[in-house]
């Protein structure tokens, strides 16, 4: 997307605080696109893309999804796909922005940096009837020397409260389910509580490494009123040194479903959620 700022709103038309830009598309969008006895004249979505200048005046929008079939591209064979649709868009504007010694070419893909000390969430909703909520969402979160003790190096199996790993456990949401966000704030609920008993155990060990085994089944609840719940396994892979008792790195997979609602045949469907760990190397052995 470089070199947009990329930015987002989600909320309705009668809120109080919605942004100047986004009054003038669903001005646009309403009245000039036409509405005909309440009903939009020709196929729309609910999702709207604009682009504004660094003044943030309002220079180009476009529905969110191309219209039924998409058109023909030039001398080939196939609809032009989403990609190709808003690439054409964003193109549009460009010509109106003063992008002048913008960066031109390739943009190499950089990961989200927890820091020195931290773990990486990599998280993806297998669903088949949207491609894009498989694409991983990847979380980062920074954590401190404390946060990796309830991870020391078992001396034989114990038991671990899933709580204790919260900080990092709680991003296995998928921000792509839009009806799970509070109808005051239009925010994601986040997952306030992370239960289940975890096993610990020795993994034996690879000369100056030895390894542990984190399993069990996790549950996570979010803040919205109705007690939302959705569970899974995890199964992790602790390094550490002969000499250290916190972990110098972490590995590791969550296996669950996800229950997402249909309002409109009102009953929930099982989804697919994975999910991957991964940790710095040494990233618990700093002080």
């Amino acid at each position: 997307m470089r070199p947009f700022v990329a930015a987002s709103w989600h909320g309705h038309r009668n809120d109080p605080d919605v942004p100047k830009a986004v009054r003038h598309v669903w001005r646009e969008k309403f009245n000039h696109r036409g509405v005909n006895g309440g009903r939009f004249q020709g196929q729309q979505s609910n999702v709207d893309l604009a682009v504004l200048d660094s003044k943030g005046n309002l220079i180009h929008w476009f529905d969110g999804y191309r219209r039924l079939g998409g058109q023909r591209l030039p001398g080939a064979h196939r609809r032009e796909s989403l990609a190709d649709y808003t690439s054409r868009e964003l193109e549009k504007a460009i010509s109106d922005l003063n992008l002048a010694g913008a960066p031109t070419g390739e943009h190499p893909m950089k990961l989200p940096d927890p820091g020195q000390s931290g773990i990486r969430i990599f998280v993806s909703l297998r669903e088949d009837r949207m491609r894009a909520y498989r694409a991983p969402v990847v979380e980062a979160v920074s954590l401190k020397r404390k946060d990796w003790k309830p991870l020391k190096y078992p001396q034989g199996k114990q038991t671990i409260e899933a709580s204790s790993l919260k900080k990092w456990l709680s991003q296995i949401y998928p921000p792509g389910i839009m009806e799970r966000t509070s109808p005051q704030t239009k925010k994601v609920y986040q997952i306030t509580k992370v239960e289940g008993e975890l096993s610990l155990e020795p993994a034996g060990s690879s000369g100056k490494m030895r390894y542990a085994l984190l399993r069990g089944k996790i549950s996570l609840t979010d803040e919205g009123p109705d007690n939302f719940t959705y569970d899974g396994d995890i199964e992790i892979v602790l390094t550490y040194s002969n000499s250290q008792s916190l972990p110098l790195s972490l590995r590791g997979v969550f296996d669950g479903i996800y229950p997402r609602y249909n309002p409109m045949q009102r009953q929930y469907r099982d989804i697919p959620l994975r999910a991957a760990f991964e940790s710095l190397p040494l990233a618990a052995a700093n002080p």
